[in-house]
């Protein structure tokens, strides 16, 4: 008597995979290839798998490194060459890819597929200035009703600044000779006014660092016009074109300069 399929004893959808059938195939049992996206918009995020050891070991810049911050800047652009995402959003090292229309539906390829895009750009983006042996990304996929696109990206700036908080009150204790463990500690349970307090005490106003620090990067396309010259009508023409465009300087998510500025972008 035959087994019964994995995939139907777990719950999961009928394989998908492109693998070959035959006698000796266990396509079957590739029981996660049949899970697919559904219609909608959706985030593939990128998370730097066990970067807090690695900017350790290539001693970069603390609390914020601005050529890290560039290595994922020209990960994400990768992207708007082959997948063309709407925008990216990026912050520590997180990358955050919307995208309006499925490029494929199986989650298990746009997961392997974009993490290892995302390991091999920064890898060789980081090597220009550290030795790196290897580095790595995970990918999610996180689907998004359309109202729920700007309330996604608030939560990630909202994570963005948490982070920034907690990264430049860890950094003041560091140096004031604290051990990693015992400033972890010394800052568990404070809340956002107790760390702004502790970094102005010690010359840093949490309010006046870079903005790329506290709000995150955007990117997005951005139309433009190029000057050109139609041969048969002898005459100079101009052609809509569309750049790439780095967004430093973001306002909050929250605030309705944002909501304009999502409403462009998505259009």
């Amino acid at each position: 008597m035959e087994a019964e399929k994995l995939w139907k004893k777990y719950g999961y959808p009928e394989p998908k995979s492109e693998a070959s059938k035959g006698p000796f195939s266990l396509v079957d049992n590739e029981i996660y290839s049949g899970i697919c996206l559904p219609e909608l918009p959706f985030v593939a995020r990128l998370d730097g798998w066990r970067f807090r050891p690695l900017t350790k070991k290539l001693k970069l810049k603390f609390p914020y490194d601005k050529f890290f911050a560039k290595c994922l800047v020209k990960t994400a652009k990768q992207f708007f060459t082959i997948f063309n995402p709407k925008l990216a959003y990026i912050f520590s090292d997180e990358i955050n890819l919307l995208f309006l229309k499925i490029p494929f539906q199986r989650i298990e390829k746009i997961d392997s597929t974009f993490a290892g895009l995302a390991s091999s750009v920064f890898h060789e983006a980081i090597r220009k200035r550290h030795e790196v042996k290897a580095v790595a990304f995970d990918c999610r996929c996180i689907p998004l009703r359309e109202e729920e696109i700007l309330k996604y990206f608030r939560w990630r700036q909202a994570e963005a600044f948490r982070n920034h908080n907690n990264s430049w009150a860890y950094w003041i204790l560091r140096k004031e000779g604290e051990s990693a463990r015992a400033a972890t500690e010394g800052l568990r349970g404070l809340d956002t006014a107790e760390l702004f307090k502790l970094c102005k005490e010690h010359g840093i106003d949490l309010n006046k660092t870079p903005t790329w620090q506290r709000h995150g990067i955007l990117l997005y396309k951005e139309p433009y016009r190029k000057e050109g010259f139609d041969p048969i009508r002898k005459k100079k023409v101009f052609v809509k074109r569309y750049r790439i465009k780095e967004d430093w300087e973001l306002p909050r998510f929250d605030s309705s300069k944002a909501e304009r500025l999502f409403k462009k972008v998505l259009i």
